[in-house]
């Protein structure tokens, strides 16, 4: 191949050229690290102790939000019953009274 490499690129017959010869620059191979956490960043242990870390975390936020949704939800029950009460119990006590000291069926 008479092209500087570094400088043009090469043409079909130049690539022709290196198959036929076997001088084709192949790619080096990486080996594949052992663990999907190779990568010197962390060890099993420690994805082991970040997993359980979240997962604790996880459970103790959801466990907030719950007891604190559930105490509005109770909340705001408890005023609509209240606000029912409100509104009923006049008439309530009105025809009760009516009945007791309504003259004549004795």
């Amino acid at each position: 191949m008479s092209r500087d490499s570094a400088r043009e690129l090469p043409i079909l017959t130049d690539v022709v050229e290196l198959h036929a010869t076997g001088s084709f620059p192949k790619p080096e191979r990486t080996p594949e690290p052992e663990s999907p956490y190779a990568g010197g960043l962390l060890t099993e242990e420690d994805v082991a102790a970040l997993q359980a870390l979240l997962v604790s975390r996880t459970l103790n936020l959801t466990d907030e939000l719950l007891h604190s949704a559930a105490r509005e939800i109770e909340a705001v029950m408890f005023e609509r019953v209240i606000d029912r009460l409100r509104a009923a119990l006049p008439e309530l006590v009105a025809a009760a009274l009516r009945e007791q000291l309504a003259p004549g069926d004795d």
